[in-house]
């Protein structure tokens, strides 16, 4: 009904509520009965309320008016149930986002304790983490042509709770899609991915095996891992019994169970070669543009991806340097991101930052590791974990240009504005203090765990 109609309704049902008050003999017409009948079932519950109560009031009347059911009282439609799911979704992942850290760290309780990094919340096994350093030059990576079929991918029923409605009767059917529709980052693209399916460390040789896999194959997994825990701890039952998904990938080291995508997160330290100490930086990521952001992360740190969607792409980005590069490019010099969007492979033979990196390397000025693979307690998402060792004079001229902002975050220099450009000192009280009261992702955490565990290696016997 349109306004001007249901105000004069409304305007003739109170006249006539007006003359029954000076007459209460009265008796309505049935046409001005069906007015006001009309008018106040168009009417909001306050209205009707007002007309029972004077109603009720007049000697030895009784109230014709039926109240409308409170909303106590009405089931809800089908849209406001969808509503309510994806409001519900909503507020659950952004406690996810607020407290991820803590929460991840309350995640590796649930774990084996001898599976955890040290203090750190993110866990790894015997077999993924080599007795020390392996420089980048003897790990030999390895390409899987049939990678195994993934056993548990995110549409299981274990992980319907994560999944919110999208129409009456129908829920999403992958994380995936939730974020897309409900909270899409700026950053949010289902690109080409390696999926890990071996990891060995030897004495001399070391090796890795990569088949081909998506992004999204892997948040399809480990956010809905995320999403049930931080809805299992704001219930107040963070435990196995209410952990059903996380309970489906019962060994989180089998690469077979579920595609296993890893990033590459690189603790670079920039060399003092006076006196052998180190300064490293840190990203403080942005929830608006990256999927789990509001922390800090090393820098640089990325996904393990072709630069490409070319074919000849997939195959020559099998490189964990040239991925390296790619990122300290992006994210330390604010060059523009090959997001995997471009059919047009990089040509890294004539890009100088490329053969200026790769010189110094040959060099031995710019020396990169391995230091192991290690998994995020919280959404068991993966990282090959490095550190880049460069001499200070090699360093200040290769990142001469070195940016405050990129687009997924905000590059710091320092805990304490104390306007240092060289980068946080690399001793332990920095590193203790990141790993124990700052909000340090896990899988940036362990890393720079490895690497303290590691420094006499890395920067000299001495340090």
């Amino acid at each position: 009904m349109s306004n001007e109609a249901f105000a004069s309704r409304l305007g003739a049902g109170v006249r006539t509520v007006a003359n029954w008050e000076a007459n209460p003999n009265m008796v309505l017409s049935p046409g001005m009965q069906e007015v006001l009948d009309a008018a106040l079932r168009d009417a909001d519950d306050s209205v009707q309320r007002r007309f029972g109560m004077l109603l009720d009031a007049q000697p030895g009347a009784t109230s014709q008016i039926e109240a409308r059911p409170t909303q106590a009282d009405e089931r809800p439609s089908p849209d406001a149930a969808v509503e309510a799911s994806q409001t519900h979704w909503r507020e659950v992942r952004q406690y996810l986002i607020e407290s991820g850290i803590g929460l991840a760290a309350r995640t590796a309780d649930l774990y084996d304790p001898a599976l955890r990094v040290d203090h750190v919340p993110a866990i790894s096994t015997t077999s993924w983490l080599p007795s020390g350093p392996v420089p980048l030059e003897n790990l030999v990576l390895h390409w899987d042509d049939n990678p195994p079929t993934a056993r548990i991918t995110g549409i299981e029923a274990e992980a319907r709770s994560a999944l919110p409605l999208r129409a009456p009767g129908h829920a999403f059917t992958r994380y995936t899609a939730a974020i897309r529709y409900l909270r899409k980052p700026a950053l949010f693209e289902n690109r080409h991915s390696y999926r890990l399916t071996d990891v060995e460390w030897g004495e001399g040789t070391s090796r890795m095996r990569f088949g081909l896999a998506t992004f999204f194959d892997k948040l399809d997994v480990s956010e809905p891992l995320g999403h049930e825990a931080a809805a299992a701890e704001l219930a107040g039952h963070l435990d196995w019994s209410h952990l059903p998904f996380r309970g489906l990938v019962s060994d989180p080291f089998d690469l077979s169970a579920r595609i296993v995508n890893p990033g590459i997160s690189t603790l670079t330290i920039r060399r003092n070669t006076a006196d052998g100490t180190g300064t490293f930086f840190l990203l403080r990521r942005d929830p608006t543009q990256v999927t789990n952001g509001r922390h800090f992360s090393l820098l640089p740190a990325g996904e393990f991806q072709p630069a490409s969607i070319s074919p000849r792409s997939i195959a020559s980005d099998l490189d964990i340097w040239r991925n390296m590069v790619r990122e300290y490019a992006e994210e330390m010099l604010g060059q523009p991101e090959h997001d995997g969007s471009s059919g047009v492979p990089v040509d890294y033979e004539i890009w100088p930052f490329y053969r200026d990196m790769t010189a110094a390397r040959a060099a031995g000025t710019v020396r990169p590791y391995a230091l192991g693979v290690i998994l995020d307690a919280l959404s068991l998402n993966s990282s090959i974990a490095t550190a880049t060792v460069i001499d200070d004079t090699v360093f200040d001229d290769l990142f001469r240009d070195l940016v405050a902002t990129n687009p997924e975050g905000e590059v710091v220099f320092t805990l304490d504005n104390n306007e240092s450009i060289r980068g946080l000192p690399f001793d332990e009280e920095t590193v203790k203090r990141l790993t124990t009261r700052e909000p340090l992702g896990q899988t940036s955490a362990a890393c720079l765990t490895l690497a303290w565990r590691h420094r006499a290696h890395l920067l000299g016997a001495n340090y």
